[in-house]
């Protein structure tokens, strides 16, 4: 296999891929010296104590010591926020996760909206949307939550994250009290369904706020120790209005690979694991020690295919390609049974997904069909050195993958093997960073990218097209474009039928998959795994909430 190591930069240092590892048995090591040294200092401070006969103050202290609960989990793919500011990014998405922010609505366990900071949505017309608020909800600071903090928490992000007029493109915010009107540009009838996104989240805006390092929100708990892309660690939030935080303190780590926090676990330096990669899954399922929460989501694993590229604009290679993902082995064999094959775009468990109704050119893993197809385009081996030409240039391309995800390096090494036989030269390039945003796309400039996207993670069908198909869209790193698509994208946008609203998003992914400058190929579920004294993390299918109020340690 020829690769290509990459390291992504941040803050001018490279993220180790060992150093989480050994981080994590530094500190384990530490506990262990620091409670044999507290036990020890202890024991002799209550000797003290009882002679001087303050038995009343020792069993105060011990009390309240037996009270602390703390959660320590892990994580190799959802712990890694950038920074404390919502309006960064995807850095809402991670604060949600953490249970730092909170939107107006979120998303039950059956997709769909439900009021959270808003007490209640109201359609006024098509275009005219009011949201009255909970009384009583405070920021984590002490100051007041009402129409106003939302209304300039939202133009600041705004302000800060181009994606944020694809989540919700307003005319105007007017507030009153706790009373905030939403006028929208066009007509809008998932806007229930977009309030749920993180991306909406609502938080304090002040001149006293380093945003980068902590921003007041209203969720369960605050930060009291960060590290970007490493670890965080919380403490409740005094001034949480639905509720009381159960947990004295909650650590959330990075860790760069799946042996690595499989260890951690059995060890007991963590008692949980979010989205756990199928060997870590199987191993400590396998145990019998721990509890699993599985709820199935709307994420699919795809190929990204850079449109700018001449080889990957030729068609018949982009079906070479889709013709030699083995999706079944995917699914049955690397991922071992928590991943569903994938030959539509959209999960089979959404209304609108599936390959029902479609007309699904591939349909399976077939090395033949896909030698035929370049064949057929004239990409033939002329100098029969194993590796086919168009016009004139070898059909070699780079693959991109991030380490993190186990899964996608096994399908890689597997793609390479049958892309070899089909006559296309495949270099997989390793990184130990996430392609997620466009400007990393633009800098690294791979042919193709593996990629994993929440496609609806509110139910609503437009949330993906908006963000990746239309061809402006922020989340388009490679430049897909399709008039067609563009034109359906827009009618989704403004059709309140619920059944048209399907129709539109199958006949988007008809386009999406005559087109293919995606290759949709699995479809995953949300897993957390936990110890048995704890509660209160369950898998959530819209992937945005983890750390809850109701989170708990026995």
């Amino acid at each position: 296999m020829r690769v290509k190591t990459l390291s992504k930069q941040f803050d001018g240092k490279k993220m180790s891929t060992t150093g989480v590892t050994m981080e994590m048995t530094k500190k384990g090591i530490g506990r262990i010296f620091a409670t044999m040294l507290f036990a020890g200092l202890l024991a002799a401070a209550l000797t003290m104590v009882g002679c001087a006969g303050n038995d009343a103050s020792t069993e105060s202290k011990a009390s309240s010591a037996s009270t602390e609960k703390t959660l320590h989990a892990g994580s190799t793919t959802y712990f890694y926020a950038e920074s404390m500011d919502p309006a960064s990014d995807w850095d809402s998405w991670y604060l949600s996760y953490y249970g730092i922010v909170e939107n107006l609505c979120k998303v039950s366990d059956d997709l769909g909206p439900e009021p959270w900071l808003a007490k209640q949505v109201e359609r006024q017309d098509d275009r005219t949307w009011i949201v009255t608020l909970n009384d009583g909800i405070k920021f984590s600071n002490g100051k007041s939550v009402d129409a106003n903090a939302v209304k300039t928490a939202w133009e600041r992000t705004y302000a800060e994250n181009s994606r944020a007029t694809e989540v919700l493109d307003y005319e105007s915010l007017e507030a009153d009290g706790n009373t905030l009107t939403i006028t929208t540009k066009e007509a809008l009838p998932s806007l229930e369904n977009t309030l749920c996104d993180p991306l909406l989240c609502v938080y304090y805006v002040g001149d006293d706020v380093n945003y980068a390092k902590s921003t007041p929100g209203t969720g369960p708990y605050v930060m009291k120790e960060f590290k970007a892309e490493d670890h965080i660690v919380m403490v409740p939030n005094e001034n949480y209005w639905n509720g009381t935080p159960k947990l004295s303190e909650v650590t959330l780590t990075c860790f760069a690979d799946d042996n690595a926090i499989t260890m951690a676990m059995q060890n007991g330096e963590i008692q949980a694991v979010a989205m756990p990669s199928a060997s870590t899954l199987t191993t400590l399922e396998a145990s019998g020690d721990y509890q699993v929460s599985q709820r199935t989501n709307s994420r699919a694993d795809f190929i990204r295919m850079n449109m700018t590229h001449p080889l990957i604009q030729n068609d018949a290679i982009r079906e070479a390609v889709a013709y030699c993902i083995d999706r079944n082995g995917y699914a049955d064999t690397i991922c071992k049974g928590s991943s569903t094959a994938s030959w539509g775009v959209y999960s089979p468990t959404l209304p609108f997904g599936g390959t029902d109704g479609l007309d699904v050119t591939v349909s399976s893993c077939d090395v033949d069909a896909a030698s035929k197809a370049l064949e057929a385009a004239g990409i033939v081996d002329t100098d029969n050195d194993g590796v086919r030409e168009l016009g004139g240039t070898p059909v070699e391309l780079d693959l991109y993958t991030c380490t993190k995800y186990e899964r996608f390096v096994q399908l890689a090494d597997d793609l390479q093997s049958k892309l070899a036989q089909a006559g296309i030269k495949l270099n997989i390039v390793p990184t130990d960073y996430f392609m997620e945003d466009a400007e990393t796309f633009a800098k690294d400039d791979p042919d193709m990218a593996l990629d994993s996207y929440a496609m609806a993670p509110t139910g609503n069908p437009a949330y993906f097209a908006n963000i990746a198909f239309a061809s402006t869209s922020s989340n388009n790193f490679g430049k897909y474009s399709n008039p067609d698509v563009d034109a359906l994208v827009a009618k989704l946008n403004t059709t309140f039928d619920e059944s048209e609203r399907n129709t539109i998003a199958k006949q988007i992914s008809q386009k999406v998959l005559n087109d293919l400058p995606f290759v949709f190929f699995a479809n995953s579920e949300s897993t957390v795994v936990y110890d048995k004294n704890v509660s209160g993390l369950d898998a959530a299918p819209s992937e945005y909430y983890f750390v809850t109020v109701d989170t708990d340690v026995k």
